[in-house]
């Protein structure tokens, strides 16, 4: 049953505004909405996309075995059980046919597309996503959400203009959706116009500079625009003041870190202490092989650091995990493992033995999950 704080937690969720489960801290077994609240806190551990977030999830679904639940609150227990076990590409189908049979539930059209984020399947996002905005129009409150969602995976196809009047449409609806601003972003990353995304990002910076998870990753696409236009000063700035201290507490956040600071580094620009401050972060926080993309942030702050011990550590770690039949032990082996091997080489200095390695998986690498904006640097280091 949806309450009035069921309702805004999710909107809290879809918006990246503000924490949705502080909403939920009052509800209790008795209450109405009380498989509703632990729903989207199944919600909340898959949308995460951590291994540290796996315990929360459990518990969220060990809460629902003994209740009586609507058909919807079934399936996503079920969606959260399959994310728990490891299998994302199952979640993430099961949460399209939530979306199938109700394009009303906003909460599985987030996490259906966040599985295909996770798992690098936008062209399989953007057809659900396209398939729920047909249906949906002006008039219907979760439009908006549906309208910036949809931009999203349209630009992380290349489909610049078209996700760009999606994502301006989205923002006529609601101008302070930090989730709308970054869709725009992508279009405008697209379409390759890096001095306009820098202008716009900071002619929206009163809307994602507010208490969101992507404001350091809107932050870092600020910096991004900045390195391109040739301001590598406001990209430092960026980094010391946002990203850095995110970094602490986030290995998503650390990522974001790690790409800018290598971009900067090839850039002639000294990071210096920064990498044993990321590389610390990652040995602390991360769990190695639960997810290819932050795995290969992690090996480059690691080897950048001269931290050869954790680089080892990590290696050995997805190399054990690419020896299971998982799904994580699948993409190690066709993902990390290889990229991984040009790593190394570019870190001992053999760049031509990099671009080589890299040069035989491109098509691969997408499938480590991300958006192609943070794979790029992995997709050419010696640029």
């Amino acid at each position: 049953m949806e309450s009035t704080r069921t309702r805004r937690a999710i909107e809290r969720l879809l918006c990246a505004v503000g924490d949705p489960q502080d909403l939920l801290q009052d509800i209790r077994a008795g209450d109405d909405d009380y498989a509703q609240g632990q729903c989207i806190r199944i919600g909340v551990a898959v949308l995460s996309k951590l291994p540290s977030s796996l315990p929360h999830l459990e518990a969220a679904i060990r809460s629902l075995a003994d209740r009586r639940l609507q058909p919807s609150q079934r399936l996503h227990v079920q969606a959260g059980t399959h994310w728990l076990q490891g299998e994302p590409v199952r979640a993430m189908q099961a949460y399209a046919g939530i979306v199938a049979q109700d394009p009303g539930d906003l909460l599985a059209l987030r996490l259906a597309l966040s599985c295909g984020y996770f798992i690098g399947d936008h062209a399989g996002a953007r057809e659900i996503a396209d398939g729920t905005l047909r249906q949906s129009r002006r008039p219907d409150p979760g439009h908006g959400y549906r309208l910036a969602l949809t931009a999203f995976e349209h630009a992380e196809l290349g489909d610049a203009d078209h996700a760009e009047s999606l994502a301006r449409a989205a923002l006529d609806l609601n101008p302070a959706c930090p989730m709308a601003v970054h869709s725009m972003t992508h279009a405008l990353i697209a379409s390759g116009r890096s001095h306009r995304g820098a202008q716009w990002m900071r002619e929206q910076r009163a809307q994602w500079t507010v208490r969101s998870r992507m404001r350091t990753h809107n932050a870092w696409h600020l910096a991004m625009f900045d390195l391109d236009m040739g301001r590598p000063e406001s990209a430092v700035s960026i980094l010391d003041g946002c990203l850095l201290p995110a970094s602490d507490s986030s290995p998503i956040d650390a990522c974001d870190a790690v790409a800018l600071s290598w971009r900067l580094a090839r850039a002639g620009i000294d990071v210096g202490h920064r990498w044993s401050r990321l590389s610390g972060a990652f040995g602390q926080r991360w769990q190695a092989g639960y997810w290819p993309y932050v795995d290969l942030h992690a090996a480059v702050a690691h080897g950048e650091a001269r931290e050869p011990q954790r680089l080892q550590a990590l290696e050995s770690a997805i190399a054990a995990c690419a020896a299971g039949n998982s799904f994580a032990g699948q993409r190690a082996r066709r993902i990390t493992l290889p990229t991984l091997g040009a790593l190394d080489a570019w870190l001992a200095g053999d760049r031509e033995g990099a671009v080589s390695r890299l040069a035989a998986i491109p098509g691969r690498l997408l499938e480590a999950g991300g958006s192609r904006a943070q794979l790029g640097a992995f997709a050419g280091p010696t640029r």
